[in-house]
Protein backbone atom coordinates (compact mmCIF):
# COMPACT_ATOMS: atom_id res chain seq x y z
CA UNK A 1 0.00 0.00 0.00
CA UNK A 2 3.11 2.77 0.62
CA UNK A 3 3.98 2.19 -2.86
CA UNK A 4 0.38 3.15 -4.11
CA UNK A 5 0.35 5.90 -2.13
CA UNK A 6 3.64 6.99 -3.34
CA UNK A 7 1.90 6.55 -7.09
CA UNK A 8 -0.69 8.94 -5.65
CA UNK A 9 1.18 11.53 -4.43
CA UNK A 10 3.58 11.22 -7.68
CA UNK A 11 0.46 11.54 -10.16
CA UNK A 12 -1.24 14.18 -7.82
CA UNK A 13 1.15 16.48 -9.62
CA UNK A 14 -0.81 16.41 -12.53
CA UNK A 15 -4.25 15.72 -11.56
CA UNK A 16 -6.77 17.58 -9.74
CA UNK A 17 -8.17 16.64 -6.08
CA UNK A 18 -11.21 15.13 -7.43
CA UNK A 19 -9.27 12.00 -9.35
CA UNK A 20 -6.86 11.65 -6.39
CA UNK A 21 -9.51 11.19 -3.70
CA UNK A 22 -11.49 8.46 -5.92
CA UNK A 23 -7.77 6.88 -6.56
CA UNK A 24 -7.46 6.39 -2.68
CA UNK A 25 -10.63 4.41 -2.49
CA UNK A 26 -8.25 1.74 -4.14
CA UNK A 27 -7.61 -0.31 -0.96
CA UNK A 28 -5.79 -3.46 -2.63
CA UNK A 29 -3.02 -2.97 -4.03
CA UNK A 30 -0.23 -5.90 -4.31
CA UNK A 31 3.24 -6.26 -5.97
CA UNK A 32 4.18 -9.68 -7.20
CA UNK A 33 6.52 -10.90 -9.48
CA UNK A 34 7.15 -7.91 -11.69
CA UNK A 35 3.62 -7.20 -11.41
CA UNK A 36 1.85 -5.18 -10.54
CA UNK A 37 -1.97 -6.18 -8.75
CA UNK A 38 -4.98 -3.44 -8.69
CA UNK A 39 -8.20 -4.50 -6.99
CA UNK A 40 -10.69 -2.07 -8.01
CA UNK A 41 -14.34 -1.95 -6.20
CA UNK A 42 -16.26 -3.20 -9.28
CA UNK A 43 -15.73 -3.13 -12.96
CA UNK A 44 -16.80 0.48 -13.42
CA UNK A 45 -14.06 1.86 -11.65
CA UNK A 46 -11.59 -0.51 -13.61
CA UNK A 47 -12.62 0.76 -16.95
CA UNK A 48 -12.23 4.48 -15.44
CA UNK A 49 -8.54 3.28 -14.93
CA UNK A 50 -7.67 1.64 -17.68
CA UNK A 51 -9.55 4.70 -20.11
CA UNK A 52 -7.84 7.16 -18.13
CA UNK A 53 -4.77 6.29 -15.67
CA UNK A 54 -2.69 2.78 -16.76
CA UNK A 55 -0.27 4.81 -18.71
CA UNK A 56 0.59 6.83 -15.80
CA UNK A 57 0.55 4.05 -12.99
CA UNK A 58 2.73 2.24 -15.14
CA UNK A 59 5.69 4.74 -15.58
CA UNK A 60 5.43 6.06 -12.23
CA UNK A 61 5.35 2.58 -10.48
CA UNK A 62 8.22 1.65 -12.79
CA UNK A 63 10.04 4.68 -11.38
CA UNK A 64 9.65 4.25 -8.34
CA UNK A 65 10.07 0.18 -8.20
CA UNK A 66 13.08 0.86 -10.23
CA UNK A 67 12.31 -1.53 -12.93
CA UNK A 68 9.94 -2.19 -15.69
CA UNK A 69 6.01 -3.24 -14.40
CA UNK A 70 3.34 -4.56 -15.67
CA UNK A 71 0.09 -3.76 -14.21
CA UNK A 72 -3.43 -5.85 -13.61
CA UNK A 73 -6.30 -4.47 -12.83
CA UNK A 74 -8.95 -6.48 -11.72
CA UNK A 75 -12.29 -5.93 -10.26
CA UNK A 76 -13.63 -7.33 -7.29
CA UNK A 77 -16.53 -8.05 -9.17
CA UNK A 78 -14.60 -10.47 -11.30
CA UNK A 79 -13.49 -11.91 -8.83
CA UNK A 80 -16.61 -12.73 -6.82
CA UNK A 81 -17.86 -13.97 -10.11
CA UNK A 82 -14.82 -16.50 -10.50
CA UNK A 83 -15.49 -17.61 -7.13
CA UNK A 84 -18.30 -20.42 -6.26
CA UNK A 85 -20.30 -19.54 -8.96
CA UNK A 86 -21.27 -23.47 -9.49
CA UNK A 87 -21.70 -23.75 -5.73
CA UNK A 88 -24.35 -21.51 -5.37
CA UNK A 89 -26.20 -20.64 -8.51
CA UNK A 90 -29.13 -19.24 -6.05
CA UNK A 91 -26.89 -16.24 -5.45
CA UNK A 92 -27.33 -15.29 -9.01
CA UNK A 93 -30.90 -15.90 -9.31
CA UNK A 94 -31.28 -13.20 -6.20
CA UNK A 95 -29.47 -10.42 -7.67
CA UNK A 96 -31.26 -10.74 -11.31
CA UNK A 97 -34.74 -9.93 -9.91
CA UNK A 98 -36.53 -7.35 -11.53
CA UNK A 99 -36.21 -3.94 -10.15
CA UNK A 100 -39.09 -0.76 -10.57
CA UNK A 101 -38.54 2.49 -9.61
CA UNK A 102 -41.59 5.07 -10.12
CA UNK A 103 -41.48 8.79 -9.18
CA UNK A 104 -44.27 9.33 -11.33
CA UNK A 105 -46.81 11.75 -11.72
CA UNK A 106 -50.23 10.47 -12.36
CA UNK A 107 -51.44 13.54 -13.85
CA UNK A 108 -48.71 13.25 -16.37
CA UNK A 109 -50.24 11.32 -19.45
CA UNK A 110 -50.54 11.70 -23.02
CA UNK A 111 -54.36 12.20 -23.17
CA UNK A 112 -52.93 15.49 -20.66
CA UNK A 113 -50.26 16.94 -23.27
CA UNK A 114 -51.71 19.49 -25.52
CA UNK A 115 -49.64 18.95 -28.54
CA UNK A 116 -49.38 22.12 -31.17
CA UNK A 117 -46.21 23.05 -33.54
CA UNK A 118 -43.71 23.90 -30.20
CA UNK A 119 -43.64 20.40 -29.35
CA UNK A 120 -44.98 18.08 -32.20
CA UNK A 121 -41.66 16.32 -32.69
CA UNK A 122 -40.96 15.35 -29.13
CA UNK A 123 -44.75 14.09 -28.45
CA UNK A 124 -44.35 12.04 -31.20
CA UNK A 125 -40.99 10.81 -30.63
CA UNK A 126 -41.74 9.52 -27.39
CA UNK A 127 -44.90 7.82 -28.50
CA UNK A 128 -42.68 5.98 -30.94
CA UNK A 129 -40.80 5.25 -28.03
CA UNK A 130 -43.04 4.25 -25.92
CA UNK A 131 -44.24 1.34 -28.47
CA UNK A 132 -40.61 0.30 -29.75
CA UNK A 133 -38.47 0.26 -26.72
CA UNK A 134 -35.00 0.55 -27.74
CA UNK A 135 -35.73 0.07 -31.33
CA UNK A 136 -36.60 3.73 -32.19
CA UNK A 137 -35.07 6.87 -31.04
CA UNK A 138 -32.69 5.73 -28.66
CA UNK A 139 -31.34 7.62 -26.88
CA UNK A 140 -34.09 10.20 -27.05
CA UNK A 141 -32.74 13.33 -25.95
CA UNK A 142 -35.26 16.33 -25.37
CA UNK A 143 -34.30 20.04 -24.41
CA UNK A 144 -35.95 22.96 -24.02
CA UNK A 145 -36.64 25.92 -21.59
CA UNK A 146 -38.39 25.60 -17.70
CA UNK A 147 -42.08 24.46 -18.00
CA UNK A 148 -42.66 23.93 -21.38
CA UNK A 149 -43.60 19.96 -20.83
CA UNK A 150 -40.36 18.06 -20.86
CA UNK A 151 -41.07 15.95 -17.52
CA UNK A 152 -44.72 15.79 -18.88
CA UNK A 153 -43.12 13.82 -21.90
CA UNK A 154 -41.01 11.61 -19.86
CA UNK A 155 -43.67 10.70 -17.15
CA UNK A 156 -46.18 9.93 -19.68
CA UNK A 157 -43.90 7.55 -21.70
CA UNK A 158 -43.46 5.43 -18.41
CA UNK A 159 -46.73 5.66 -18.11
CA UNK A 160 -47.72 4.48 -21.42
CA UNK A 161 -44.62 1.56 -21.24
CA UNK A 162 -46.26 0.50 -18.26
CA UNK A 163 -49.97 0.23 -19.60
CA UNK A 164 -48.38 -1.95 -22.03
CA UNK A 165 -46.61 -4.01 -19.64
CA UNK A 166 -46.96 -3.63 -16.03
CA UNK A 167 -43.63 -5.62 -15.52
CA UNK A 168 -41.81 -3.63 -17.09
CA UNK A 169 -38.03 -2.05 -15.20
CA UNK A 170 -39.28 1.45 -15.56
CA UNK A 171 -36.65 4.33 -13.51
CA UNK A 172 -37.32 7.68 -13.39
CA UNK A 173 -34.91 10.41 -11.67
CA UNK A 174 -33.04 13.66 -12.12
CA UNK A 175 -29.75 14.11 -12.60
CA UNK A 176 -29.65 15.61 -9.21
CA UNK A 177 -31.09 12.55 -7.20
CA UNK A 178 -28.83 10.42 -8.98
CA UNK A 179 -25.66 11.83 -8.28
CA UNK A 180 -27.25 12.02 -3.72
CA UNK A 181 -27.97 8.53 -4.51
CA UNK A 182 -24.99 7.37 -6.09
CA UNK A 183 -22.92 9.64 -2.80
CA UNK A 184 -24.94 7.65 -0.50
CA UNK A 185 -24.46 4.49 -2.08
CA UNK A 186 -20.86 4.89 -2.58
CA UNK A 187 -20.40 5.83 1.58
CA UNK A 188 -22.49 2.96 3.10
CA UNK A 189 -20.87 0.69 0.74
CA UNK A 190 -23.56 -0.28 -1.83
CA UNK A 191 -22.94 0.61 -4.90
CA UNK A 192 -22.98 -2.51 -6.48
CA UNK A 193 -26.54 -2.64 -5.65
CA UNK A 194 -26.85 0.78 -6.94
CA UNK A 195 -25.10 -0.88 -10.09
CA UNK A 196 -27.58 -3.65 -10.19
CA UNK A 197 -30.85 -0.93 -10.37
CA UNK A 198 -29.69 1.14 -12.72
CA UNK A 199 -28.30 -1.69 -15.19
CA UNK A 200 -31.19 -3.82 -14.98
CA UNK A 201 -34.04 -1.69 -16.45
CA UNK A 202 -36.20 -1.37 -19.98
CA UNK A 203 -36.43 1.81 -19.73
CA UNK A 204 -34.20 4.85 -18.24
CA UNK A 205 -35.59 8.21 -17.59
CA UNK A 206 -32.80 11.07 -16.67
CA UNK A 207 -34.68 14.36 -15.95
CA UNK A 208 -32.53 17.65 -16.30
CA UNK A 209 -28.92 16.11 -17.17
CA UNK A 210 -27.68 19.48 -17.29
CA UNK A 211 -26.80 19.10 -13.54
CA UNK A 212 -24.38 16.50 -14.37
CA UNK A 213 -22.10 19.47 -15.33
CA UNK A 214 -18.83 19.57 -13.37
CA UNK A 215 -19.45 16.21 -11.90
CA UNK A 216 -16.81 14.29 -12.91
CA UNK A 217 -17.50 10.96 -10.43
CA UNK A 218 -21.16 10.87 -11.55
CA UNK A 219 -20.68 11.24 -15.04
CA UNK A 220 -18.26 8.61 -14.95
CA UNK A 221 -20.79 6.18 -13.06
CA UNK A 222 -23.45 7.30 -15.26
CA UNK A 223 -20.79 6.93 -19.08
CA UNK A 224 -20.44 3.26 -18.09
CA UNK A 225 -24.34 2.82 -16.97
CA UNK A 226 -25.52 4.28 -20.63
CA UNK A 227 -22.98 2.18 -22.32
CA UNK A 228 -24.22 -0.82 -20.40
CA UNK A 229 -28.42 -0.12 -21.15
CA UNK A 230 -27.45 1.12 -24.87
CA UNK A 231 -25.72 -2.16 -25.78
CA UNK A 232 -28.15 -4.33 -25.15
CA UNK A 233 -31.02 -1.95 -26.68
CA UNK A 234 -32.57 -0.87 -23.34
CA UNK A 235 -34.29 2.73 -24.18
CA UNK A 236 -32.94 5.49 -22.13
CA UNK A 237 -35.20 9.17 -22.63
CA UNK A 238 -33.63 12.34 -21.33
CA UNK A 239 -33.94 15.99 -20.75
CA UNK A 240 -31.94 19.02 -20.35
CA UNK A 241 -33.00 22.74 -20.64
CA UNK A 242 -30.14 23.30 -23.07
CA UNK A 243 -28.93 21.10 -26.38
CA UNK A 244 -26.37 18.50 -25.90
CA UNK A 245 -23.74 20.99 -28.11
CA UNK A 246 -24.36 23.94 -25.02
CA UNK A 247 -23.93 21.83 -22.27
CA UNK A 248 -20.32 22.43 -20.42
CA UNK A 249 -18.50 20.49 -17.95
CA UNK A 250 -19.88 17.51 -19.41
CA UNK A 251 -17.36 14.74 -20.76
CA UNK A 252 -17.44 14.74 -24.61
CA UNK A 253 -17.79 11.18 -24.60
CA UNK A 254 -20.98 11.67 -23.00
CA UNK A 255 -21.81 14.32 -25.33
CA UNK A 256 -21.11 11.92 -28.66
CA UNK A 257 -23.57 9.15 -26.45
CA UNK A 258 -26.70 12.08 -26.34
CA UNK A 259 -26.82 12.72 -29.70
CA UNK A 260 -26.33 9.23 -31.48
CA UNK A 261 -29.90 9.07 -30.92
CA UNK A 262 -32.99 12.02 -31.94
CA UNK A 263 -32.46 15.02 -30.49
CA UNK A 264 -35.36 17.16 -30.09
CA UNK A 265 -36.83 20.56 -28.90
CA UNK A 266 -39.75 22.08 -27.25
CA UNK A 267 -40.03 24.81 -27.82
CA UNK A 268 -42.54 28.52 -25.94
CA UNK A 269 -46.08 27.50 -27.04
CA UNK A 270 -47.50 29.41 -29.68
CA UNK A 271 -50.84 31.65 -29.13
CA UNK A 272 -52.83 28.77 -30.81
CA UNK A 273 -51.51 26.30 -28.13
CA UNK A 274 -51.60 28.70 -25.57
CA UNK A 275 -55.08 29.12 -25.88
CA UNK A 276 -56.10 25.19 -26.41
CA UNK A 277 -53.92 24.87 -22.62
CA UNK A 278 -56.23 27.31 -21.05
CA UNK A 279 -59.15 26.10 -22.07
CA UNK A 280 -58.28 22.59 -21.37
CA UNK A 281 -56.69 23.70 -17.36
CA UNK A 282 -59.46 25.74 -17.24
CA UNK A 283 -62.16 23.29 -17.60
CA UNK A 284 -60.02 20.72 -15.43
CA UNK A 285 -60.44 23.55 -12.48
CA UNK A 286 -64.13 24.01 -13.25
CA UNK A 287 -63.27 28.33 -14.34
CA UNK A 288 -65.66 29.21 -16.57
CA UNK A 289 -63.75 32.22 -18.27
CA UNK A 290 -64.97 34.43 -21.70
CA UNK A 291 -63.10 34.33 -25.26
CA UNK A 292 -61.64 37.75 -24.28
CA UNK A 293 -59.93 37.28 -21.15
CA UNK A 294 -58.51 33.59 -22.84
CA UNK A 295 -56.74 35.36 -25.52
CA UNK A 296 -55.92 38.07 -22.83
CA UNK A 297 -53.80 35.70 -20.81
CA UNK A 298 -52.39 33.57 -24.16
CA UNK A 299 -51.08 36.90 -25.76
CA UNK A 300 -49.31 38.06 -21.91
CA UNK A 301 -47.90 35.26 -21.03
CA UNK A 302 -45.16 34.72 -22.72
CA UNK A 303 -42.55 32.41 -20.93
CA UNK A 304 -44.17 28.82 -20.45
CA UNK A 305 -47.18 26.50 -19.28
CA UNK A 306 -46.50 26.96 -15.49
CA UNK A 307 -47.37 30.33 -15.82
CA UNK A 308 -50.45 29.98 -17.48
CA UNK A 309 -51.48 27.60 -15.03
CA UNK A 310 -50.36 30.04 -12.52
CA UNK A 311 -52.74 32.83 -14.01
CA UNK A 312 -55.80 30.84 -14.03
CA UNK A 313 -55.46 29.50 -9.81
CA UNK A 314 -55.26 32.93 -9.39
CA UNK A 315 -58.04 33.96 -11.40
CA UNK A 316 -60.15 30.65 -9.48
CA UNK A 317 -59.02 31.95 -5.89
CA UNK A 318 -60.74 35.24 -6.90
CA UNK A 319 -63.80 33.59 -8.50
CA UNK A 320 -64.62 31.01 -5.44
CA UNK A 321 -63.36 33.58 -2.55
CA UNK A 322 -65.47 36.87 -4.49
CA UNK A 323 -68.30 34.87 -6.42
CA UNK A 324 -67.65 37.29 -8.86
CA UNK A 325 -67.28 36.22 -12.64
CA UNK A 326 -63.89 36.85 -14.54
CA UNK A 327 -64.27 39.28 -17.05
CA UNK A 328 -61.49 41.36 -18.56
CA UNK A 329 -61.36 44.05 -16.40
CA UNK A 330 -61.24 41.76 -13.52
CA UNK A 331 -58.53 39.85 -15.26
CA UNK A 332 -56.46 42.84 -15.99
CA UNK A 333 -56.18 43.65 -12.45
CA UNK A 334 -55.90 40.66 -10.71
CA UNK A 335 -53.48 39.36 -13.18
CA UNK A 336 -51.48 42.67 -13.26
CA UNK A 337 -48.32 41.71 -10.72
CA UNK A 338 -47.47 38.31 -13.06
CA UNK A 339 -48.48 39.55 -16.39
CA UNK A 340 -45.64 41.43 -18.42
CA UNK A 341 -47.52 43.42 -20.98
CA UNK A 342 -50.61 45.28 -19.89
CA UNK A 343 -52.05 47.15 -22.69
CA UNK A 344 -53.59 44.12 -24.83
CA UNK A 345 -56.80 45.43 -26.84
CA UNK A 346 -59.57 43.24 -27.12
CA UNK A 347 -60.40 41.01 -30.06
CA UNK A 348 -63.08 43.03 -31.76
CA UNK A 349 -65.44 42.26 -34.25
CA UNK A 350 -64.51 45.21 -36.37
CA UNK A 351 -61.32 44.11 -36.49
CA UNK A 352 -62.06 40.74 -37.46
CA UNK A 353 -64.07 42.15 -40.64
CA UNK A 354 -61.48 44.39 -41.50
CA UNK A 355 -59.13 41.64 -41.81
CA UNK A 356 -61.04 39.23 -43.78
CA UNK A 357 -62.26 41.90 -46.01
CA UNK A 358 -58.17 42.58 -46.69
CA UNK A 359 -57.37 39.37 -47.16
CA UNK A 360 -60.21 38.67 -49.52
CA UNK A 361 -59.35 41.75 -51.25
CA UNK A 362 -62.87 42.62 -50.79
CA UNK A 363 -64.51 46.20 -50.11
CA UNK A 364 -65.54 46.31 -46.39
CA UNK A 365 -68.83 48.19 -47.00
CA UNK A 366 -69.66 45.73 -49.78
CA UNK A 367 -69.04 42.34 -47.64
CA UNK A 368 -71.17 44.38 -45.09
CA UNK A 369 -73.72 44.86 -47.36
CA UNK A 370 -76.11 42.15 -49.28
CA UNK A 371 -73.85 41.38 -52.10
CA UNK A 372 -74.25 38.01 -53.14
CA UNK A 373 -70.68 37.94 -55.31
CA UNK A 374 -69.24 34.72 -54.53
CA UNK A 375 -66.32 36.12 -53.29
CA UNK A 376 -68.11 38.77 -51.14
CA UNK A 377 -70.17 35.98 -49.95
CA UNK A 378 -67.98 34.08 -48.66
CA UNK A 379 -65.60 36.50 -47.13
CA UNK A 380 -68.84 37.93 -45.24
CA UNK A 381 -69.34 33.88 -44.14
CA UNK A 382 -65.93 33.73 -42.74
CA UNK A 383 -65.96 36.67 -41.06
CA UNK A 384 -69.00 35.52 -39.29
CA UNK A 385 -67.62 32.36 -38.37
CA UNK A 386 -64.83 33.70 -36.99
CA UNK A 387 -66.83 36.81 -34.62
CA UNK A 388 -68.70 33.57 -33.28
CA UNK A 389 -65.63 31.98 -32.31
CA UNK A 390 -63.11 34.32 -31.36
CA UNK A 391 -65.50 36.56 -29.53
CA UNK A 392 -68.01 36.21 -26.51
CA UNK A 393 -70.18 38.49 -28.97
CA UNK A 394 -73.84 37.50 -28.60
CA UNK A 395 -75.45 36.62 -31.93
CA UNK A 396 -77.57 39.28 -31.86
CA UNK A 397 -74.22 41.93 -31.18
CA UNK A 398 -73.07 39.98 -34.53
CA UNK A 399 -76.23 40.44 -36.56
CA UNK A 400 -75.66 44.06 -35.41
CA UNK A 401 -71.93 44.14 -36.58
CA UNK A 402 -73.24 42.29 -39.92
CA UNK A 403 -76.35 44.98 -40.32
CA UNK A 404 -78.88 41.85 -40.46
CA UNK A 405 -81.97 42.09 -38.64
CA UNK A 406 -81.73 38.89 -36.58
CA UNK A 407 -79.05 36.28 -35.90
CA UNK A 408 -80.73 33.45 -38.35
CA UNK A 409 -78.36 34.25 -41.27
CA UNK A 410 -75.53 34.26 -38.92
CA UNK A 411 -76.49 30.92 -37.49
CA UNK A 412 -76.78 29.89 -41.50
CA UNK A 413 -73.34 31.17 -42.45
CA UNK A 414 -71.59 29.31 -39.83
CA UNK A 415 -73.19 25.96 -40.07
CA UNK A 416 -72.27 26.70 -43.54
CA UNK A 417 -68.64 27.52 -43.13
CA UNK A 418 -68.35 24.41 -40.88
CA UNK A 419 -69.76 21.52 -43.31
CA UNK A 420 -67.64 22.94 -46.09
CA UNK A 421 -64.54 23.02 -44.07
CA UNK A 422 -65.35 19.46 -43.37
CA UNK A 423 -64.96 18.50 -46.73
CA UNK A 424 -63.16 21.13 -48.64
CA UNK A 425 -59.20 21.23 -47.10
CA UNK A 426 -58.14 24.45 -48.99
CA UNK A 427 -61.17 26.02 -47.10
CA UNK A 428 -60.30 24.74 -44.27
CA UNK A 429 -56.41 26.19 -43.95
CA UNK A 430 -57.74 29.95 -45.37
CA UNK A 431 -60.00 29.93 -41.93
CA UNK A 432 -57.25 28.80 -40.13
CA UNK A 433 -54.66 30.90 -41.23
CA UNK A 434 -56.88 33.67 -40.89
CA UNK A 435 -58.06 32.77 -37.74
CA UNK A 436 -53.80 32.29 -36.53
CA UNK A 437 -53.38 36.02 -38.36
CA UNK A 438 -56.04 37.81 -36.37
CA UNK A 439 -55.21 35.67 -32.62
CA UNK A 440 -51.96 37.46 -33.33
CA UNK A 441 -52.77 40.99 -33.97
Amino acid sequence: MNLWNDILTTIGETKDRTTISLLKEIKKVELKDNTLYISTPDNVFKEWILSNFIEDIEKHASQLVGQKLNINVISEEEIRKNLNVEDNPTKIKQEEKPYRFYRLNPKFVFSNFIVGSCNKIAYSACKAVAENLGEIYNPLFIYGEVGLGKTHLLHATAHEVLSKNSNANVIYTTADTFMSELISCMRQGSILQFRQRYRDVDLLLIDDVQFLEGKERTQVEFYHIFNALHLIGKQIILSSDTSPSKLTGIQERLKTRFVCGLVTEVKPPDLETKLSIIRKKSKEIKLELPQDVMLFISKTVNTNVRELEGSLQKLKAYNQIMERPITLEVAREILKDILKIQNVEELSIQKIQKEVANYFAVNLNEMLGNSRRKKVSLARQIAMYLSRYLTDKSLAEISKAFKKKDHTTIINAIQKIEKTMERDRKLKLTVEFLRDKILTL
